[in-house]
């Protein structure tokens, strides 16, 4: 019995592996394009002018979803506008993980600045779609998607998450202002490169936790899970927790979880 499952796992191994490869086949070939249909939420890319102390956020995300009437809007103008603020109001960052899905293993990560004003200026990595498209699994192995970045505010972000019934925990991250500061200088650099050159989304090697990972890892030496980032999101804020990341006095994960849990 035991050589006819190690014999199963093998097959099963080697059709993972095939069909892996198949995935950066056609992801190596695809070209990205800005040019498409895009969907009412993702019609517009963002970008970041900083001079000195002073930032613009251009087409900054601030769609109210419990209340918009979509189909009164023909393009994206009504979701977008540009914001203002200065760069030393930075002072905090919390990673956010939504479960979206029955496995808690996959999830959607995001992160949240803080200004001194309260302000939340969230960042998020996702795959871009088109009008009438959905996101699917299949589709982030395909080379289907885009990706963009998005910067939007709590209530669009958060609020969106809520609204469908997600899970959301958002961890206070151990950072100084100026640490928080310079994350959202190498943010801003990042979101103008995908801005000016679009890029394809994958499932496994370009996705919301890896994108956000190699942000981080340009400000830190500290290494996040390779595994997790491609494979479990999930699991991101026990990782974090283990790193010693999260700011909390509470010694067991399951505490810190209960305690970052979002409601509506």
């Amino acid at each position: 019995m035991s050589a006819l499952i190690l014999k199963g796992l093998s097959y099963t191994a080697g059709l993972i592996v095939i069909f892996m490869a198949i995935s950066f086949i056609i992801y190596s070939f695809k070209t990205p394009s800005n040019n498409k249909n895009w969907s009412l939420g993702n019609s517009k890319t963002a970008s970041i002018e900083i001079n000195a102390d002073k930032v613009i956020i251009n087409n900054f995300r601030d769609a109210d979803w419990q209340n918009i009437d979509l189909t009164s809007l023909t393009n994206g103008d009504g979701l977008f506008r540009d914001l203002e603020f200065q760069l030393s109001d930075i002072q905090s960052i919390n990673a956010v993980v939504s479960h979206f899905a029955i496995l808690s293993e996959i999830a959607h990560i995001f992160i949240l600045f803080e200004l001194k004003d309260k302000t939340i200026i969230g960042l998020s990595v996702e795959a871009r779609k088109e009008q009438g498209e959905e996101y699917s699994l299949s589709g982030g192995l395909s080379a289907k998607f885009e990706l963009i970045y998005l910067l939007s505010s709590y209530r669009d972000l958060v609020g969106l998450r809520l609204m469908r019934d997600e899970e959301v925990y958002s961890y206070p991250i151990k950072a100084t202002p100026e640490e928080a500061q310079n994350l959202f200088k190498v943010v801003a650099t990042r979101t103008n490169q995908v801005d000016k050159n679009p890029e394809l989304y994958h499932l496994f090697i370009k996705n919301c936790t890896t994108e956000i990972v190699k942000l981080v890892n340009q400000i830190t030496d500290q290494s996040f899970p390779r595994f997790t980032q491609s494979f479990f999101p999930g699991y991101a804020g026990k990782a974090l927790f283990k790193m010693g990341l999260i700011d909390s006095e509470l010694t067991s994960f399951d505490d810190v979880k209960k305690a970052s849990l979002l409601r509506k």
